[in-house]
């Protein structure tokens, strides 16, 4: 039997060589992708959740195998080996490679991998996509977690390893409100956008060529909770141009004040000690 016919691949039609391309690029070097190129990315990636890879034996799409073979039995070594860690940031990288480099022999043993058909290329990079996706998400997390507490915060956290907690709607509560932590702005970007259901979003802005910012998004109502002031109009992409300044932008329809991360954690950290009273 050929390895065309003991293994086969379904991607869908809508996938094109744009997004190919830019799952290419990915792989070889992230740092380097325009905003146009990320755009294609997302798009390709969300195509691929409905690609499939069949055997002999089974048909599962790319979302089952990355989850069956992937995340399941990685998550929370992963996560306990962060926990462990004392500088987040600095030792992650390190611990998510060292998950990342059995993906091509995982996907190998279970037969959904052979070099000489292209579209496992795809299949790997997909799962790397969303591995690389899960540790930098949950290292954020962790990083944001100790810096809160560093700052005298008081706030409630899921629990990162209950793989249940890991899939709340919500990642935090600071004065009852609820929080989510994210590690891009695609977020505000992607058709779920039109229904954004927590009260502010911890997340980072990023500019070629310069540091990422961290940033608040919340409601107005979150806004004026922590006594906010007067704010200035902008939009997504004049955000760092304008910051410090608090900025009110409309997004998909919803308002949302912008504030810089430090800013934020002093009006929070005002508002609970009573000194904003």
């Amino acid at each position: 039997m050929s390895p065309e016919q003991s293994l086969q691949f379904h991607i869908p039609p809508e996938f094109t060589q744009k997004h190919h391309d830019a799952l290419m690029t990915y792989l070889i070097d992230s740092r380097s992708l325009t905003t146009a190129v990320w755009r294609h990315l997302f798009q390709g990636i969300d195509l691929l959740d409905a690609a499939q890879v069949s055997t002999p034996t089974v048909t599962q799409s790319f979302r089952q195998v990355y989850g069956e073979l992937i995340e399941r039995p990685f998550a929370n070594q992963y996560i306990q080996q962060l926990l462990e860690t004392k500088n987040v940031m600095a030792e992650s990288p390190a611990l998510s490679a060292n998950f990342a480099r059995q993906i091509r022999p995982i996907l190998q043993e279970a037969g959904f991998w052979k070099r000489e058909m292209p579209s496992s290329i795809l299949l790997q990079g997909y799962c790397l996509y969303w591995w690389q996706s899960f540790s930098r998400g949950y290292t954020f997390e962790l990083f944001i977690m100790r810096d809160l507490l560093a700052g005298g915060i008081e706030f409630q956290m899921h629990d990162i390893r209950q793989p249940a907690e890991r899939y709340s709607p919500a990642d935090l509560i600071v004065l009852d409100l609820l929080g989510d932590i994210k590690t891009s702005i695609y977020f505000l970007q992607e058709p779920s956008a039109n229904n954004l259901p927590n009260d502010f979003y911890i997340t980072r802005l990023y500019e070629k060529g310069r540091e990422r910012t961290l940033v608040v998004f919340q409601k107005p109502d979150a806004w004026d909770l922590i006594d906010g002031g007067a704010t200035e109009p902008g939009t997504l992409e004049t955000i760092l141009e304008l910051l410090p300044t608090p900025i009110e932008i409309e997004q998909r329809g919803i308002m949302l004040v912008v504030v810089e991360y430090e800013t934020w954690k002093q009006m929070v950290r005002q508002k609970q000690s009573g000194e904003g009273s």
